[in-house]
């Protein structure tokens, strides 16, 4: 293009010859400028789409390795909660003993499908200690039922199992009712001290004959791995008329009881807002006939014939 040039203005001689040779070399000049800067324009272009997606490839990289690093963690905390388990085949726990020492039922989760399932409901549960778990082969979807319970009672294992077919049982190794926390390969021995929710008792049902209208309930025999702070003492079933009052924490007594049955439960809350509830019922019989009152219709009774 420069060689076209050169001669154009070489050849150039007469004056009006020597203008449209200087106007087409200025038009040419323009169009290569023109030229140079469209590719200039468009390898900018090129260059900034280019560091775009190198920017783009950089946060899916960072992305990525991100996904892979919760990855693993979730599989380190998944593989943490399994191994802090000891599997006993062919074991069920014995229900009503255990409860009666202290050990308490928690849930039954839905749609397990395997005894990982069932071991990682009882890691997402506070107070889990032991996952019992029962294949039932005519649920449609071959789901395994899974019952989850707290074992541990003031401080030790309450609960008692015997052999069953067909059920497992898995219990924690440290029989802490605390779950694993993410991140952390923290023992029993370094784990600030369990709390356990409390255990309230209202006490025995009561018999209560008229014209003795008046009876006390006592819910002291309620219990705590700490202490318990506050009873609270309702009605539930039963003529409102009752006069409650409290005499002493955990004392309730009743009067202007008529016949009939009543029922009232009793809450207890310890130190850290855990709350329990029992009930107990107190029966009030109608008067005893009167003896004397009984002899004398006999005797009527008797002369007239």
């Amino acid at each position: 293009m420069i060689a076209v040039i050169l001669m154009l203005s070489r050849g150039s001689h007469s004056r009006s010859h020597k203008l449209k040779s200087r106007a087409l070399i200025c038009s040419v000049l323009l169009w290569m400028s023109t030229a140079v800067m469209t590719r200039s324009s468009s390898t900018s272009d090129l260059k900034s789409k280019i560091s775009g997606v190198e920017e783009l490839l950089e946060e899916f990289r960072k992305q990525l390795q991100q996904d892979e690093s919760g990855s693993r963690e979730d599989e380190e905390d998944g593989d943490r909660c399994i191994s802090g388990f000891k599997a006993a085949e062919e074991r069920i726990i014995r229900a009503s003993a255990s409860i009666e020492q202290g050990a308490a039922f928690l849930s039954a989760p839905q749609r397990v499908f395997s005894w990982r399932d069932c071991a990682h409901a009882c890691c997402s549960h506070p107070h889990c200690t032991a996952a019992i778990i029962q294949e039932d082969l005519k649920q449609p979807d071959d789901s395994l039922r899974c019952y989850l319970f707290n074992c541990t009672y003031r401080g030790r294992s309450v609960c008692s199992f015997s052999f069953q077919p067909g059920f497992s049982t898995y219990s924690r190794v440290n029989n802490s009712s605390r779950p694993h926390e993410p991140g952390r390969g923290s023992t029993a021995t370094d784990s600030p001290s369990l709390d356990e929710p409390p255990r309230s008792d209202a006490g025995q049902d009561l018999v209560v004959q008229l014209p003795t209208d008046w009876a006390v309930l006592d819910g002291r025999d309620s219990t705590d791995d700490h202490d318990i702070i506050h009873y609270e003492w309702a009605l539930v079933k039963g003529d409102p008329s009752v006069k409650m009052k409290v005499t002493h924490p955990g004392l309730l007594k009743l009067s202007g009881l008529r016949e009939g049955i009543y029922t009232f439960e009793l809450t207890v809350t310890d130190t850290s807002g855990q709350k329990s509830s029992d009930n107990v019922s107190v029966s009030v019989l109608a008067p005893a006939p009167n003896a004397e009152g009984q002899k004398l219709f006999v005797y009527i009774f008797l002369d007239y014939f």
